[in-house]
């Protein structure tokens, strides 16, 4: 079909207007790239400075900033040699000085633009193994793992190699892994997960206990320990989980799952235990299940109520004393490994006290939010709009007293050095309420017949 001289100008502006559009979005891109990526280098006005460029180019209102960070990255390698492969990767730990691999596996069907889901496999073994041994291991759990998960979740598999247990160091490699990972392909940061079995069941279980926020949801596998003796239980209704193990499983782990699972069905935890008929292995029957499961829980920042119990520094501040092993450093001011989030609650540590902090926060909705607390004093309420109208106060009650009333201003400078301490793009909140507590009163988790 002919077109006129005033149809083919239009077409033509809006060709060039389009083209203008994807340069800037590109431009963008790389500026918020290049901000997250210098992480824990980044100089004292990095933040004030990108922020200033992102306004500049008509990128300043918070959601649009919000979209920027979100976005995703302005480029990525060629991985298509990766695809239906089974590789290996190096991998450097932000926290600590250790290094080590990962293993992975892509999918084909992973290939194009969409956000994909990363399924972490911790494998098993004991925390002083080789490096050829820990890869070894790592591998065959990856086998196992990979060809039903990454077929039901259309995910990327992937399983770290750690040597060093699934301690703290076991947590930095994992976080770490995580970073690459989201450089090499475009990762949905809410919808990571993470499962293994044996050491790494009791591995998916302390990343609830002390990571919750960072994973949609966890699966350990014949793992764990008696969670209801130990008074921790709690901190797993702070992420949904899928636990199996076997009835004739050694060490007690059937019995201290029993347990587990016990106390959780009575509180309403949003997990599913299955214990099979055998011993201390990987129940491949299970796996798509698990990853179904896995796919019906994006991680939730935004949840109404929130659960913490922790003690001590909760922060990456020594390795364990292990005979034989090297010293690490531990990069613990300049490089944080910490835990003192619940995702929309951040507590100070108590250094001076040797009883964990506990809490029980409830968004109530209408900007209200009600707190019951044990030795808790000094906090932050992270805060976005699925939560609060900023327009409004925001009142904060705790153990029965208000301690806060008033308008939040956002602060996008809060905004950005959050998502870029955690290395990650879906942990978006426009602001913080500094909050003080001078009262206690015990956190009971009620039974759902009550």
């Amino acid at each position: 079909m002919l077109r006129t001289p005033v149809q083919l100008i239009f077409i033509a502006v809006l060709l060039l207007q389009s083209t203008a559009v994807a340069a800037q979005e590109q431009k963008v891109g790389e500026l918020v790239d290049a901000y997250i990526d210098q992480r824990f280098e980044a100089g004292a006005d990095a933040t004030s400075v990108l922020l200033q460029q992102l306004a500049g180019m008509g990128v300043n209102t918070l959601p649009d900033l919000e979209t920027a960070l979100r976005a995703r990255r302005a480029s990525y390698p060629d991985t298509q040699g990766l695809m239906e492969k089974y590789s290996v990767h190096d991998v450097e730990c932000y926290h600590v000085d250790y290094s080590s691999k990962f293993l992975l596996y892509v999918p084909q069907h992973l290939a194009g633009d969409l956000p994909l889901s990363v399924v972490v496999v911790g494998h098993g073994g004991n925390s002083s193994m080789s490096p050829e041994r820990a890869e070894s291991v790592a591998a065959m759990y990856l086998r196992e793992y990979a060809p039903s998960v990454s077929r039901e979740c259309k995910a990327l598999v992937v399983a770290p190699v750690s040597g060093r247990g699934w301690g703290h160091i076991g947590n930095s490699l994992i976080l770490s892994t995580i970073s690459k990972l989201q450089r090499m392909f475009p990762v949905d940061p809410d919808r990571i997960y993470i499962t293994g079995q044996s050491m790494g069941g009791h591995l998916s279980f302390r990343a609830a206990l002390s990571l919750p926020d960072r994973f949609g949801a966890v699966s350990p596998h014949s793992g764990g320990y008696d969670f209801v003796e130990k008074g921790s239980i709690g901190n797993l209704l702070s992420v949904p989980g899928y636990a199996i193990w076997g009835s004739t499983e050694p060490y007690g782990i059937n019995t201290d799952n029993r347990t587990n699972a016990g106390w959780g069905r009575q509180h309403g935890l949003d997990w599913k235990f299955v214990e099979k008929n055998g011993g201390h292995t990987i129940y491949q029957d299970e796996l798509p299940a698990m990853a179904r499961f896995f796919n019906d829980h994006p991680r939730d920042l935004y949840r109404d109520s929130v659960y913490m119990q922790q003690g001590g520094e909760m922060k990456f501040v020594k390795t364990w004393e292990i005979e034989g092993w090297p010293r690490h450093i531990v990069y613990s001011g300049e490089r944080p490994l910490r835990w003192n989030l619940r995702q929309w609650i951040e507590v100070a540590p108590r250094i001076d006290s040797t009883e964990p902090q506990t809490l029980l926060a409830r968004n109530s909705g209408n900007n209200h939010f009600e707190i019951t607390s044990q030795n808790v004093r000094n906090l932050k309420l992270l805060l976005h709009p699925q939560m609060i109208d900023f327009s409004q106060p925001v009142v904060v009650t705790a153990n029965g007293k208000k301690i806060f009333e008033s308008v939040v201003t956002p602060d996008p400078a809060f905004m950005f050095e959050l998502v870029r301490e955690f290395d990650d793009r879906g942990r978006i909140f426009w602001a913080a309420a500094e909050l003080a507590i001078d009262t206690d009163h015990s956190v009971d988790i009620p039974a759902v017949d009550e």
